[in-house]
């Protein structure tokens, strides 16, 4: 199976997938476009709520058995809010390495993400029980016990990346 990262206009993840599905349908009959999504809980006019955010803004997964082939850029260049191919449209590489451990791992995690089990140890280290946050304990950069978030950064395509990812703490309960 071969992966790709397609840059799409921010905001528009999930429109450009519906698109694809409406004005390419060969495209998805032969690849599997991936928009994938994490819950986070949000407090907001003293109220809890929670609010589905792209794991990766303004990028979607693209899943293929075969190479791209200049037919395929040229129906993706018809779909409104496609950019590009991470790197470039000239030089389209699959997924290869940390990239394309990272990106298994979250599709492990199933189209969006929930929370991870975590507790504090005696110094007030987080430790990861289970979830999306399981191994990427060296990532977190900052925590907020509060809101229960997890800020997180990756290497991803040769560019830094940082999402905050919800947490449940279990030693609270």
């Amino acid at each position: 199976m071969n992966y790709y990262i397609l840059q799409v206009a921010t905001g528009q993840e999930a429109s450009f997938v519906r698109n694809i599905e409406k004005l390419a349908p060969n495209l998805t009959a032969k690849h599997n476009f991936i928009y994938l999504t994490r819950k986070l809980t949000i407090r907001r006019g003293g109220e809890i709520l929670t609010e589905e955010q792209p794991v990766f803004s303004s990028y979607i997964i693209m899943q293929t058995t075969s190479e791209i082939d200049a037919k395929t850029l040229q129906e993706l260049k018809k779909v409104p809010g496609f950019y590009h191919f991470l790197n470039s449209n000239t030089d389209i590489i699959s997924l290869k390495g940390k990239d394309l451990e990272i990106i298994q791992h979250f599709l492990g995690l199933g189209p969006s993400i929930g929370s991870s089990l975590v507790r504090f140890d005696e110094n007030n280290r987080i430790v990861v029980v289970e979830g999306p946050l399981k191994g990427f304990e060296g990532n977190i950069i900052k925590v907020d016990k509060r809101k229960q978030r997890a800020k997180i950064q990756v290497e991803f395509q040769g560019t830094s990346h940082t999402m905050d990812l919800s947490f449940e703490d279990i030693s609270l309960k």
